[in-house]
């Protein structure tokens, strides 16, 4: 008797399950981490053709603290000394670890609206994809993506803002806030941001790699933009070749193991490198550095506990990532200048012609070249001196009608992208 017509049947009818030809991904979270690397007498350096952190023995764990920090100690024990910290189980009690238990959860409040969605082979080449959540929620535990996304303005009203940025400079430099999810192992690039970054898991497992900033060049670390402050490193951080790239062998670096309601803050500039395990969700909360801390607003009785209590620089809304203020004058422009120098004494030309672009991408098909009209738009700041960047007293020098003709053209975006939808 031939069983296989029969085993086949069996075997499509398992695979087409929700019209999937696929099986689902890996889900299992207990992979040991940080490598056990054990002595070869093999000749091989350490770690050839081995993923990240299988080349030399962790310095050890990154520092724990008990408790969430408040904003000034933060500030003081670790933002100025520009140190990684975690916060064991810092959301423990959050409503937001139930609600958003099961996927179907999610579809049911939040399918309709659009997200960004990364290829992981397409990443550096394509960027991101935009297509619904729901069919997002349909396909990721089998296809090889991951959602890297502003938070929509909608789901704000359940993510919990830690305490440590409820007041203060710490507050009033909140840059933007990030959703992230995937299924099976995820592996990041190497890489920084401009910004602190403090980053919580909801759901999921996160191995963290990080390495100090003066290291970049071991790593043959690339630059978004000139100046940028941020970047990341073109290797394949799965399969190292130490022949080549000998220097990683040498480079110290710490760890740090994120499960559900563990935070981590990752200081602006700091190589970090992520491996995700599970269903995994979580969300970043990025923030500009400061030259120092002000206490302002943090003796009020009631601070904000949730993130659609506070304003961020950018929000993403109809599929888009945009201004969140959309009616600037003099002084939020001003302000908003200021954030985008985060802690330099400088804020330079093409800082400000890559953030205009990002401004202006709602309605990019309108302007012929974008870097042109982002240099002109400088010149409205830097008319008297054009030297390629303001300082930080120039800025605070600036006039209301300068200021004034840089919130008008941001504020049109908003005018004509409505009238686009329109």
């Amino acid at each position: 008797m031939n069983v296989f017509p029969g085993l086949f049947a069996i075997l499509a009818n398992c695979l087409c399950v929700l019209g999937k030809v696929s099986f689902v991904k890996d889900q299992s979270m207990d992979m040991p981490f940080p490598p056990v690397i054990v002595k070869s007498d093999s000749g091989i350096p350490e770690g050839h053709l081995r993923p990240l952190g299988w080349q030399k023995r962790s310095d050890g764990k990154v520092t724990e603290e008990a408790k969430m920090l408040e904003p000034k100690q933060l500030h003081e024990k670790y933002l100025k000394l520009k140190k990684p910290v975690k916060f064991p189980k810092a959301l423990q009690d959050a409503p937001v670890l139930k609600s958003w238990a099961k996927d179907e959860n999610l579809k049911e409040k939040y399918g309709k609206l659009n997200v960004t969605v990364v290829v992981k082979k397409e990443r550096l080449t394509k960027g991101g994809r935009i297509m619904k959540f729901s069919k997002f929620l349909l396909d990721y535990m089998y296809e090889d993506w991951y959602m890297s996304n502003t938070v929509p303005s909608e789901m704000l009203e359940e993510l919990p803002l830690p305490s440590c940025l409820r007041c203060g400079s710490l507050r009033d430099s909140l840059y933007e806030t990030e959703l992230w999810m995937s299924s099976g192992g995820t592996a990041s690039l190497l890489h920084s941001h401009p910004d602190h970054n403090l980053h919580c898991v909801l759901f999921g497992r996160k191995d963290f790699i990080l390495i100090e900033s003066k290291y970049r060049k071991h790593f043959d670390f690339k630059e978004n933009y000139p100046n940028a402050g941020a970047g990341h490193s073109p290797l394949d951080m799965d399969m190292i070749n130490v022949f080549k790239h000998t220097n990683i062998g040498k480079t110290p670096w710490r760890w740090s193991t994120l499960r559900q309601g563990d935070c981590i803050l990752v200081p602006a500039g700091y190589l970090h490198q992520v491996r995700s395990f599970g269903r995994g969700i979580s969300y970043t909360i990025l923030f500009a550095p400061t030259p120092q801390f002000e206490d302002q607003n943090c003796k009020k009785a009631k601070q904000p506990t949730k993130l659609s209590e506070v304003d961020f620089v950018w929000t993403y809304s109809n599929g888009q990532r945009q201004l969140t203020n959309k009616k600037l004058d003099a002084g939020s422009t001003r302000a908003l200048l200021l954030n985008l120098m985060k802690d330099d004494d400088k804020l330079y030309l093409s800082q400000f012609v890559h953030f205009y672009d990002a401004v202006m991408l709602p309605i990019k098909d309108r302007l012929a070249n974008n870097k042109m009209f982002g240099e002109k738009a400088f010149d409205i700041l830097d008319q008297p001196n054009p030297k390629g960047y303001l300082t930080r007293e120039e800025v605070t020098k600036l006039t209301p009608k300068q200021l004034g003709a840089l919130a008008d053209i941001f504020n049109q975006v908003h005018v004509r992208k409505l009238h686009d939808e329109l």
